[in-house]
């Protein structure tokens, strides 16, 4: 009895010594959060106050006036017969732009995605189609240097010189002003990124509902930040654009390998090789005011006017599987391969966020050890309270002072960070995804958490084996599919409000 009460004591003291120490780690993390979230309210009303106050903000009517000149459009595909095609057909419906071209990557070993593009070329006279001539997966990059070249072979044929290269992924659906203020800046900006966010999902959808979360959050405040601070923009990988001058310029870096193929994220990469030709990056974010049509209660269509950020949405992973194999692939690229090609280069500005993208790698096991941590004093002490009050082990280490004081600080820093989650995600999705946004926080840190694990054995194995990382491309789905007539469907019972 004496031993296993020796025990229990031990893993007691054990239990608090990891308690106060991820409690400190908390609190560094948090106070990151904080520095980003009083920089961001301090430019907004700086802006709001001054800027917007002396200058007119950006109209629809402004980039409708704008002679369209022609912009490529690159579609890396990989198993996507699912979705390929609706969403070309999708894009030529919605996109209010006239001159652009759609350029699809496809592989040779890949005759269902073949059969879609090549059906889509048939309906519309601006697809083309550039296979790889390797079978996949290879890597995203490996992929749209491929597309890039059959661009430069279509630009020499036709001699039409594109203004820009713009970059999706077959699951977008694509804002119908996008070209147009693409079009817009094209002339002063070299990387145009814009929003992305998620489809709107059901409130028990948890796991989805995590990136409608992060990616409110995130493209609304952590990027605008990074920007103002470092002046560079992390590309998404999609709703971007870069000039051609840029392309040039990176093609003739690398002998034509334009997109990095050692790099799972080869779109983060490019962004720092861009910032270091002195290329002009720019992160937008522009309300237009559009009509939005919805099946009302009864299925009756509603039609209402919302403005809404000109932002690329798409569906996102709900199955907890494949959303964990997703971060993972974002967090090998941006964490492990990021750090290794780009080390912590830069001026102290761009070493902070470089911290920022790596600390998940610290942060995401530690939330899980504060939840076990909680577990085991609680259990602990409802053991404890089964003995006499004379005998009970006490917590020399959270009974402190300091650490209640610790603990307190931790509280508020958490109902902050609860705060920015739900506002964020409420502007974009409403009140009731809004309240969500705190719940959802725990699948999130369970989803990094997987994520973290996954990344990290896939590099050590990578970095042991010194084996390529192929494309571990997330199963994707589409709003709309393809009647048998070739119309549209909407395959969910609202238009996702574009």
């Amino acid at each position: 009895m004496i031993d296993l009460l020796l025990a229990l004591a031990t893993y007691q003291r054990v239990v608090e010594m990891l308690a106060v120490g991820i409690t400190v780690l908390i609190l560094v993390a948090s106070l990151d959060d904080l520095l980003v979230d009083v920089w961001y309210w301090l430019r907004s009303l700086y802006r709001w106050f001054w800027i917007h106050a002396r200058f007119p903000r950006l109209k629809a009517e402004t980039l409708d006036a704008k002679p369209e000149r022609p912009i490529a459009i690159m579609v890396p595909a990989w198993k996507e017969s699912e979705v390929i095609q609706a969403m070309l057909t999708t894009s030529n419906t919605l996109i209010r732009y006239s001159n652009y071209h759609f350029f699809v990557g496809v592989y040779q070993n890949d005759a269902e995605t073949i059969a879609e593009v090549e059906s889509a070329m048939a309906r519309f006279g601006n697809v083309s189609m550039s296979v790889v001539p390797r079978d996949g997966p290879t890597s995203k990059a490996d992929c749209l240097n491929v597309v890039l070249a059959g661009i430069l072979s279509y630009e020499r044929r036709t001699g039409t010189p594109f203004l820009g290269i713009a970059l999706h992924d077959s699951e977008d659906v694509i804002h119908p002003y996008e070209l147009k203020l693409f079009n817009y800046l094209l002339d002063r900006m070299d990387l145009i990124q814009l929003p992305v966010f998620s489809f709107p999902r059901g409130l028990h959808e948890l796991v989805a509902g995590t990136y409608m979360d992060e990616f409110a959050e995130w493209h609304s405040k952590d990027l605008v930040v990074r920007e103002d601070v470092t002046g560079v923009v992390p590309c998404a990988g999609v709703s971007a654009c870069f000039s051609h001058r840029a392309i040039d310029a990176l093609r003739h870096q690398r002998a034509g390998e334009v997109f990095s193929t050692t790099s799972l994220t080869e779109d983060y990469d490019i962004a720092f090789r861009l910032a270091k030709m002195g290329m002009r990056e720019i992160f937008v974010r522009l309300p237009i005011s559009l009509v939005v049509e919805a099946v009302g209660p009864g299925g009756m269509p509603e039609i209402t006017r919302r403005s809404m950020p000109v932002a690329t949405r798409e569906f996102f992973p709900e199955d907890f599987r494949a959303a964990y194999r997703q971060r993972a692939r974002w967090l090998l690229g941006i964490a492990f391969q990021g750090w290794t090609q780009h080390g912590w280069e830069g001026n102290l500005g761009a070493k902070y966020f470089f911290l920022r993208d790596r600390k998940g790698l610290i942060t995401a096991p530690a939330a899980i050890l504060a939840y076990f941590a909680m577990f085991s004093l609680l259990v602990a002490h409802g053991l404890f309270q089964l003995l006499p009050a004379t005998e009970r082990p006490p917590y020399a280490l959270l009974d402190s002072e300091l650490y209640r004081t610790l603990l307190w600080v931790n509280l508020i820093l958490l109902g902050n960070r609860l705060a920015q989650r739900t506002f964020f995600t409420t502007r974009i999705y409403g009140i009731w995804q809004g309240l969500m946004a705190g719940p959802r926080m725990v699948v999130s840190n369970l989803l990094n958490f997987f994520a973290t694990l996954r990344a990290a054995a896939i590099f050590a194995r990578h970095k042991a084996t010194g084996k390529p990382i192929v494309w571990d491309k997330t199963t994707h789905s589409y709003p709309f599919q393809i009647a048998p007539d070739n119309s549209l469907v909407s395959s969910s019972s609202t238009h996702p409000g574009l």
